[in-house]
């Protein structure tokens, strides 16, 4: 099977790249083995709340203080800058509504109400400017009877040291009542599922009954699974200004965001193969000439060029065992360390060396076997070594954008 290009992973750097490609009319097939990480965002996109120990107001301003191999440098600020522009816009025409800016971060509400930095944040969660600011002076927030995945009190101690008053107010939503007869559907997805308008009636009017002039309302993030119109609606009816709360994975709002942003690389004429896995890429002549698939066995998918965007050691993009890191497609080369002392930091909260460990690229993106590059390969997102996105809160914003960097420059190739 033949197509113009091939991107392996996914996920929310697959997916970027796809879409971006395929607004070009280009034949374009993503294989994808299932879960990835953006069925855990939190409600928010970041492209560099941290560096080291400092909390980033401006993400652009910071990219040269940043390694001299991370991927944002080998981009250059204003190719990042450039592209953190378009974002916004690609996600608006997929169906997906979000606020801020990559000249300044805003700041976001963890599932345990500490302040988190923040470069985009989808609709319906709160956002505000400093995180040592008081944001409102009065809150409700909202429990559901039965529901697992969110901690109010932990909300209320967290917004309290910013001096804001808080109540916890518990609602019974009796359309929820056969949920409660086992405690893994009491859990944000499948509660989201059962968010039907009659649903959504009910808990805005015990909302109402509840809620005092002056309050603003935080409610867990279990509305709007498929997309923004049950939020919509359940502002219509709250009185109050109402807000979402990130729950702990899986996430409504991530969950949405992967269904979202698939079919509209498929209404863009994509190809999303779901459930596939590549076992090896077969190269000739410093270029993959084709994969293979568990599900097409001895028919090979072909390309005139291919995007990496396969993850990390999360989704088995990169691997390791006693001896080493590695990639497991290609054999790619990797920065990783032969000894296994320099591999990890004793204190499990400090930045583990192994988080910075993936696939090394030259300034074109390219990776390589041997010292020896692959002219039509090129890697992305979370495959990429010398970046922390954990520690650097960079995750989703190194995903998208060198999504569509690896895209644009496959375009000039082929």
């Amino acid at each position: 099977m033949k197509f113009d290009y091939i991107i392996i992973g996914g996920g929310l750097c697959g997916l970027s790249a796809g879409i971006r490609l395929a607004e070009q009319g280009k034949k374009t097939a993503i294989i994808s083995s299932g879960q990835s990480a953006l069925h855990f965002c939190a409600g928010s996109l970041g492209l560099l709340g941290k560096n080291g120990d400092k909390t980033i107001s401006n993400p652009l301003d910071e990219i040269k203080n940043l390694p001299e191999n991370h991927p944002y440098r080998l981009m250059g600020a204003e190719r990042v800058a450039e592209l953190a522009e378009a974002v916004p816009r690609t996600l608006k025409n997929a169906g997906i509504s979000t606020k801020g800016s990559a000249k300044a971060n805003h700041f976001t509400l963890t599932p345990f109400g500490v302040a988190r930095p923040s470069w985009l944040t989808l609709h319906g969660y709160f956002t505000f400017e400093n995180a040592g600011s008081k944001p409102f002076d009065k809150a409700l927030i909202i429990s559901v009877k039965g529901f697992l995945e969110s901690y109010p009190a932990f909300i209320v101690e967290n917004l309290e040291k910013l001096g804001v008053g808080c109540r916890i107010e518990k609602i019974d939503l009796e359309r929820l009542t056969h949920l409660r007869k086992s405690n893994f559907d009491m859990r944000a997805v499948s509660v989201a599922k059962q968010m039907d308008a009659p649903t959504i009636d009910e808990f805005a009017s015990k909302i109402n009954a509840c809620a005092k002039t002056g309050e603003t309302v935080l409610i867990p993030a279990i509305i709007g699974i498929h997309d923004e119109t049950q939020m919509n609606r359940m502002r219509e009816l709250v009185k109050n200004p109402l807000f979402c709360v990130p729950t702990i994975p899986v996430s409504v709002s991530g969950l949405r965001t992967q269904h979202i942003l698939q079919n509209y690389f498929e209404q863009l004429g994509g190809t999303y193969l779901l459930g596939d896995h590549v076992e090896k890429g077969i190269i000739e002549n410093g270029k993959v000439k084709e994969l293979v698939t568990t599900n097409f066995g001895e028919d090979h998918l072909k390309a005139d060029a291919y995007i990496l965007a396969a993850g990390s050691l999360f989704s088995e993009g990169m691997r390791s065992n006693p001896k080493g890191f590695f990639e497991p497609v290609f054999g790619l080369d990797v920065n990783s360390p032969a000894s296994r002392d320099d591999w990890y930091a004793p204190n499990f909260f400090d930045a583990q060396p192994y988080m910075n460990y993936g696939v090394e690229i030259d300034k074109d993106f390219h990776p390589s076997i041997k010292g020896e590059k692959l002219s039509n390969l090129y890697a992305a997102g979370a495959s990429l070594a010398h970046c922390n996105s954990l520690k650097e809160d960079s995750g989703a914003g190194s995903a998208i954008l060198t999504g569509f960097h690896t895209a644009d420059l496959a375009l000039k190739q082929c």
